[in-house]
């Protein structure tokens, strides 16, 4: 029995080991951090909410130009060419939904990749082992979620997404 709970051991620390080894190449991306810089996924996770915060700032400030635009429309005298422009603007804002779907994937992955170091690194503990350095759980596994957090699903995946007419159904049942 003992044999089988070494191989575990072994195992898990391999895993951990793995996870520092990526953090410190994810980290080795950006030459101003260097690898001492932090050592766990926090900091990754810091970056891509830099990036989603960023995008949302470059969406709004497109959002409030579009507005603007078709604001200047709605005063022109010439009305067949500002309604193929408003209409234009129109898909612009459209297009801006992009940023809130990037931002919750972005988010998504986060979530998985720190949950994962968590459980990882539990398991090396109750195996008795030393996480590698580097590996700090306690900052990731005490943060709070939303208390309706389960009910969230987030984009889907294509093949698993809800199509537009089954969307408009259930505004129409209502």
């Amino acid at each position: 029995m003992s044999n089988k709970a070494d191989v575990v051991e072994t195992e898990l620390r391999k895993l951990a080991e793995f996870i520092v080894a990526a953090r410190r190449e994810l980290l080795s991306i950006n030459p101003e951090k260097g690898e001492n810089h932090e050592k766990n996924l926090t900091l990754a996770s810091m970056e891509l909410n830099e990036v989603v915060r960023h995008t949302e700032e470059a969406t709004n400030k497109i959002m409030d130009e579009t507005d603007a635009i078709q604001k200047l429309c709605n005063a022109s005298s010439d009305k067949e060419t500002a309604k193929k422009i408003s209409t234009h603007a129109a898909e612009i804002l459209v297009s801006c939904s992009f940023q809130d779907i990037t931002g919750q994937r972005v988010k998504k992955v986060m979530r998985t990749l720190e949950e994962i170091e968590v459980r990882v690194g539990k398991l090396v503990k109750i195996f008795g082992g030393d996480l590698p350095e580097g590996m700090c759980i306690e900052a990731i596994a005490g943060r709070t979620q939303r208390p309706d957090e389960h009910l969230m699903e987030g984009p889907q995946l294509k093949d698993k997404a809800k199509s537009q007419a089954e969307v408009d159904k259930l505004f129409n049942e209502s």
